[in-house]
């Protein structure tokens, strides 16, 4: 005898048929997400990879509330460089575990768009840069013969590849106790540049990280501290690092910019406070410092720079009203790379003393 269904059986079937079918529509959206992004133009693909609503007046996005773990890659993998548009990297033959570096850009618009003050805001301040950007110049230069920038490196075994090689492998740890092949380096070049255009810098050449990673920060304390002490003159301290960038799935990134010709790493000022409990009342006059400066900085060389980062750790710098920290490249940049960056964030750097 043939079965019949009821009028509520046949709506039943009909309503989870279709919650099925809906099922398997969003899930082909969502897996087909990362391509379409991909092919989309960049200032498309910005829309679909940022939320309408996290970016305010101030340039600021909340880096939490991104789509990174959708697409499996940040999104500045997904517009960066001009990796998508070479032909696919043949495997490395011959190195066992090799992988290559891959370019992105992390300054958050292209050479096409005009700059602007971009934050990465890692505190709980709300903080909108363009109100820096008109108050009084918290430093008062004097260039004379007298020492007026400082630079160390905290952590001075932070290296970079080497000049010409885009790829590591397992071994690598990316430290290293050899001042030519780290921050030390270029730290050194930055110095040279800064002297040679009338600004007296000196250059403290030791790896505060050598012997504990975990009493690096104390070290460099001191030995600024020490120096201020010894030279009161100098007004700025420059704390030079190199980043790390990696996608969710352990893709060694590069940020990279191409400028007058040069293969050049993007750099990062990264600005502490007191919200970790450091006695640094005065937190917004390096703020102040390091918006003027980032603004010379995207008029000079624009998509060098990537956003300022805010943080709620002090770093040291409220030993000095011009104290930053400075990113230049990440682990995944070669050395060259890295030098280059140094020369141009001197001349823009320079640029900012002798106009205030």
């Amino acid at each position: 005898m043939r079965r019949r269904f009821t009028n509520r059986q046949r709506l039943t079937i009909k309503k989870y048929s279709l919650l099925t079918l809906s099922v398997l529509i969003i899930l082909t959206i969502f897996f087909s997400i990362p391509e379409i992004a991909r092919a989309l133009p960049e200032s498309l693909a910005v829309v679909l990879t940022e939320k309408a609503d996290t970016s305010d007046s101030s340039g600021t996005i909340n880096t939490g509330e991104r789509l990174t773990p959708l697409l499996g890659v940040s999104f500045s993998a997904v517009l960066g460089y001009d990796y998508e548009s070479e032909p696919i990297i043949p495997p490395l033959e011959g190195i066992e575990g090799a992988e290559y570096v891959r370019a992105v850009n992390l300054c958050w618009y292209t050479t096409q768009d005009t700059p602007k003050l971009n934050l990465i805001n890692r505190t709980d301040y709300k903080v909108n840069l363009y109100d820096y950007t008109d108050l009084r110049f918290p430093i008062e230069n004097k260039v004379n013969s007298d020492p007026l920038v400082l630079i160390v490196h905290t952590h001075g075994t932070e290296s970079y590849l080497p000049s010409g090689v885009d790829y590591y492998t397992a071994e690598e740890t990316f430290r290293s106790e050899e001042q030519a092949k780290t921050v030390v380096a270029v730290g050194a070049v930055l110095a040279a540049e800064l002297n040679s255009k009338g600004i007296v810098t000196l250059h403290d050449t030791e790896m505060h990280d050598r012997v504990s990673y975990s009493a690096s920060y104390g070290n460099s304390k001191k030995a600024v501290s020490e120096a201020l002490a010894k030279y009161p003159s100098i007004k700025y301290v420059i704390d030079l690092h190199r980043d790390a960038v990696f996608t969710s799935d352990g893709v060694n990134q590069k940020p990279i910019t191409e400028i007058n010709g040069q293969q050049v790493a993007q750099i990062m000022l990264v600005i502490g406070t007191n919200q970790g409990g450091a006695n640094h009342p005065d937190w917004k006059n390096n703020l102040t410092v390091g918006v003027k400066l980032q603004g010379i900085l995207n008029n000079d060389y624009p998509t060098l720079a990537r956003p300022i980062q805010l943080r709620t750790a002090s770093f040291n710098q409220q030993l000095a009203t011009g104290s930053l920290l400075l990113e230049v490249g990440s682990c995944g940049n070669t050395i060259d790379e890295a030098k280059n960056a140094a020369k141009l964030f001197a001349a823009s750097f320079a640029k900012m003393i002798y106009s205030n």
